[in-house]
């Protein structure tokens, strides 16, 4: 067995490491298991937690602590029963939203106010920003995001590896005089926004940042992006590998958005303000 298999079904690289690390092992504590797999002592119990909680791993009742996998058959098993009825009950959401999105549509007879728009499976060269500025080119006030949790560090190789593109691209609206507020989960967008703007020396353009773009920390289940209280952007999640997306739906709807709008600001109170200089 493999990181990349494991990688398949959900694991990331520190949780697939001490997992393969212990089903050569019948039991280690968590230091000695941070050692033999190379994952920091600073993370091991977030990682041994997230195991436990897939419940490939399981805790024996000594002192100090060990830790032992469960029997991959039936943990696999059980593991698989859990993702097909996360699968189906993601299924039936999405359905949900879609046919509130159909029921808010011909309320107001333009269903050609629905654009779906698909990714590749890996973006070459510069897809990537050349989709970003189409996107973003038409943006003529405001852009408000909310990143969901499964975009925290090591969750999505696809977003990490997209993460100084995403940087750079907001700093352009901010540069266009764009107001840019964005929820983040505390993902690697942070420490990235953050070593651009360290190493711009115009200090007047450090004051216009700070002016036009905030950020603030928030753990939210929520994704959503929207472009001056007028269009909504949905991400279309791949149901069997939740930290990967198909595609985007924009929606060109004002009354759609300014629901949308009123959930950012109640989860803009409870974010926690994140310096950016």
């Amino acid at each position: 067995m493999n990181e990349k298999l494991l990688a398949k079904i959900g694991l990331n690289k520190y949780e697939s490491s001490v997992y393969l690390t212990l089903l050569k092992q019948d039991s280690m504590e968590a230091s000695k298991l941070s050692h033999a797999s190379k994952v920091p002592i600073g993370k091991i119990y977030e990682v041994l937690k997230a195991l436990k909680n897939y419940e490939l791993v399981e805790i024996q009742p000594s002192r100090p602590q060990r830790y032992r996998a469960v029997d991959p058959k039936s943990a696999f098993k059980l593991m698989y029963k859990r993702k097909e009825e996360e699968t189906l009950n993601e299924l039936k959401m999405l359905k949900e939203t879609f046919d509130e999105i159909e029921r808010e549509l011909c309320k107001d007879n333009s269903p050609q106010n629905v654009e779906t728009v698909f990714w590749p499976d890996r973006f070459r060269n510069n897809e990537l920003n050349e989709m970003l500025d189409s996107f973003f080119e038409k943006i003529e006030h405001e852009i408000c995001v909310v990143i969901h949790i499964k975009y925290k560090p090591g969750r999505s190789e696809l977003y990490d590896a997209s993460i100084s593109t995403f940087s750079k691209a907001y700093l352009s609206l901010v540069q266009r005089g764009i107001k840019v507020k964005i929820l983040d989960p505390g993902s690697q967008l942070l420490p990235s926004l953050k070593e651009l703007i360290d190493s711009i020396e115009d200090l007047s353009f450090k004051h216009y940042i700070k002016d036009l773009m905030e950020v603030r920390i928030l753990e939210t289940e929520y994704n959503f992006t929207i472009i001056d209280s007028k269009i909504t952007l949905l991400d279309i999640e791949d149901q069997f590998n939740m930290s990967r997306n198909l595609g985007m739906t924009r929606i060109y709807d004002e009354s759609y958005a300014k629901r949308f709008r009123t959930k950012f600001d109640e989860l803009w109170t409870k974010g926690e303000l994140f310096s950016l200089t």
